[in-house]
C-alpha cells in the first residue's frame, strides 16, 4: 500500500513538471506572450561562424611568438608628470614574470597519491600572464616593464604626443633597420642586429 502511494505521488508530480515546463499555457495573457517568445526562439536560425578566427588569431600569435627572429618595438613611458615615450626593442616575446617551468601546488589523495592540479599552458609552462613582463634587447639585454603601461607593436611607429589622437605611421628607415636585424638575427649575429638598430635610433635624434 505504501509503494503505491508513492508511485502515484511521483506520478502526480511528474505530471505537474510537464504542465509547468512546456505544455498549453493557461490562457492568460502573459503564459501566451511567454508561448509566442518561445516559438520565435525556437525558430531563430543563429549565425554559426565557418572561418575559425579566434583560432587563427591564437595560432598567429603562437607562431610570432615562437620565432626567436621576432623584433618587437615596446613604446611605455614612466609614470609621473610629463614623462618622454621610450622604445625598446625586443627580440622574440614578452614575458609575465608568474610564467615558470613547474607548478606549484601539490594535492595528496588517498593511498598516497599525490597529483599537481595545475594544468601546464600551450607553451608548456605554468601561471598566468601577470605580474611583471620583462624582455631581452637582440644583444641579451634584459628589460623590465614593472607596473608600467605598455604597447608593443611589429611595426616601427610614430608618435606624436601632442595630439589626443594616437597617429600609428610607419617609419621608413626604422623598418629598413628592423628588416636588416632581423636578417641579422637569422644568421645569427647578434651585435650586428644591435650595431644597426643603435644606428637608425641615432639617425633620427
Amino acid at each position: 500500500m505504501f509503494q503505491r502511494l508513492v508511485l502515484t505521488a511521483l506520478l502526480l508530480g511528474a505530471v505537474g513538471l510537464i504542465v509547468a515546463c512546456g505544455m498549453p499555457n493557461d490562457g492568460t495573457p502573459q503564459a501566451q506572450a511567454q508561448t509566442e517568445a518561445i516559438r520565435k526562439a525556437q525558430a531563430n536560425k543563429p549565425y554559426v561562424p565557418e572561418n575559425d578566427l579566434e583560432i587563427g588569431n591564437y595560432n598567429r600569435r603562437q607562431r610570432k611568438a615562437d620565432d626567436p627572429t621576432t623584433i618587437m618595438w615596446c613604446t611605455s613611458a614612466f609614470p609621473i608628470p610629463s614623462s618622454p615615450l621610450f622604445t625598446v626593442p625586443v627580440v622574440g616575446k614578452l614575458t609575465s614574470g608568474n610564467k615558470r617551468p613547474y607548478p606549484t601546488e601539490q594535492v595528496r589523495a588517498g593511498d598516497g597519491v599525490n597529483y599537481f592540479p595545475e594544468l601546464p599552458g600551450p607553451d608548456g609552462m605554468y601561471g598566468s600572464s601577470t605580474d611583471y613582463r620583462y624582455g631581452f634587447t637582440p644583444i641579451g639585454m634584459y628589460v623590465d616593464w614593472t607596473g608600467m603601461p605598455l604597447f608593443c607593436t611589429e611595426e616601427p611607429t610614430i608618435w606624436q604626443r601632442e595630439q589626443t589622437a594616437i597617429v600609428m605611421q610607419s617609419d621608413q628607415a626604422l623598418t629598413a633597420a628592423h628588416q636588416a636585424a632581423r636578417n641579422a638575427l637569422q644568421a645569427g649575429n647578434e651585435a650586428e642586429a644591435q650595431r644597426i638598430l643603435e644606428k637608425a635610433i641615432n639617425s633620427i635624434r
